[in-house]
């Protein structure tokens, strides 16, 4: 999965990167608020200190509100350069090496779980995996909080259209056609918020899971 043709030089080029996110965050009120979506849920829904995990991490952006908030914070991520960097940036970040499909940490140990614009990175197979590895590593009463794309209304489509064309893999869009809701349905989780954003390009959602079939 190559992606897009300014994919990999976003990822070589921090401010590349940066920017890119920088423009496509204006719709929700900018960088920090397109960062803190999921966390801002989770929160709410959890005690003060409560165990979160932020699967697919990468440099910590995420996790740093959860962190500000009092959470314990376990970041998950497979790239090691970027978890160095998560370190570096958030001290009191624990960070795990691993594949958000198979996660290398106990069942039951979070009371909550965030994945931030990282599953649409996934193929459909694998994608049910991160999902339902999630749903092994919260606790019965444990929330996940998702962001992630969605697709847009008439006037942001054209520029979701040429974002995923420049910036993303085939994964996208065919996450773009996936309900999530079921998805979650299907993968153990019961859906308890939901809420488009940025003129419908972003969906959040907030679930807890199922009991055991």
């Amino acid at each position: 999965m190559a992606g897009g043709p300014l994919r990999r030089l976003a990822y070589r080029h921090r401010w590349l990167y940066d920017s890119v996110t920088a423009v496509s965050s204006l719709s929700v009120g900018g960088t920090a608020r397109l960062r803190r979506l999921a966390a801002d849920w989770l929160l709410a829904a959890l005690p003060p200190g409560a165990r979160v995990l932020d699967l697919c991490c990468g440099s910590g952006e995420a996790a740093a509100p959860l962190l500000a908030a009092g959470a314990q914070v376990t970041g998950l991520d497979i790239a090691p350069r970027a978890l160095e960097l998560a370190a570096r940036r958030h001290p009191r970040l624990t960070t795990v090496q691993g594949l958000a499909e198979n996660p290398p940490l106990p069942p039951g140990s979070f009371d909550g779980i965030q994945i931030s614009l990282a599953l649409h990175e996934f193929p459909a197979d694998e994608r049910r995996q991160v999902l339902r590895a999630a749903r092994r590593l919260v606790t019965p009463d444990g929330r996940l909080a998702l962001v992630d794309l969605h697709p847009a209304g008439p006037a942001l489509r054209l520029p979701q259209q040429l974002f995923c064309h420049l910036f993303e893999t085939e994964t996208a869009t065919a996450f773009l056609a996936l309900d999530l809701g079921d998805e979650l349905q299907r993968c153990g989780w019961h859906p308890l918020r939901h809420e488009l954003l940025a003129g419908g390009a972003l969906q959040r959602w907030l679930a807890e899971p199922l009991p055991p079939p």
